[in-house]
């Protein structure tokens, strides 16, 4: 991502890349805007450049004409009155049938939100928050309890997730650990906790 201030030359919302192989050589060349499109270009001969002002030497890569690789779709009809979202964000938010009672898509107040009822959807969104922090609440104090009684206290653990240590950058992951599409298949949410 390159910094655009309104005196700059460059593109705004310009984002540039290169791939390199594990040798270090490079092989593409990305470029584009992140809110446009974006375009590649295969590297045929690259050479060292001029040192910059920051004392870094620069690359010149040589390369084949670009191919885009993504472009932005255009805006459906009245995007202005949808919060100028795509055709794909639009989506993303209509209910599915036989999805967990946990999804996010189910949430009353964004449901009420959507409907273009403001006020039951804010006074509904209070009533979640405060249900979310009396489920917290009860937590610390069972972690509390069980502390005091020397018990172990394993706390609030994902149905459909764990968390493991990713071996390679070592950071803290969560990968999936199964059920969730054989629930969807039996219709059994009943594990699920009401968080609505």
């Amino acid at each position: 991502f390159i910094p655009y201030s309104y005196f700059s030359r460059d593109t705004p919302r310009k984002v540039t890349g290169v791939v390199t192989g594990a040798d270090g050589k490079a092989h593409f060349v990305l470029s584009g805007t992140w809110d446009d499109k974006m375009e590649y270009a295969k590297v045929i001969h690259s050479t060292r450049g001029q040192t910059s002002s920051e004392g870094k030497q620069k690359m010149v890569y040589q390369t084949l004409p670009p191919k885009v690789i993504w472009k932005k779709y255009p805006l459906p009809e009245n995007a202005e009155k949808m919060y100028c979202f795509s055709e794909l964000a639009l989506m993303l938010n209509e209910p599915v049938e036989r999805t967990a009672p946990t999804d996010s898509r189910l949430r009353p107040d964004q449901r009420l939100m959507e409907n273009g009822k403001w006020d039951e959807a804010n006074v509904e969104k209070q009533r979640l928050e405060e249900k979310q922090r009396a489920v917290r609440r009860r937590r610390e104090v069972e972690a509390v309890q069980a502390l005091e009684h020397r018990k172990n206290y394993e706390g609030y653990q994902p149905l459909w997730f764990e968390r493991k240590l990713d071996p390679l950058t070592g950071e803290l992951m969560c990968v999936y650990k199964g059920g969730y599409w054989e629930a969807k298949e039996r219709r059994d949410w009943s594990m699920c906790p009401d968080i609505f």
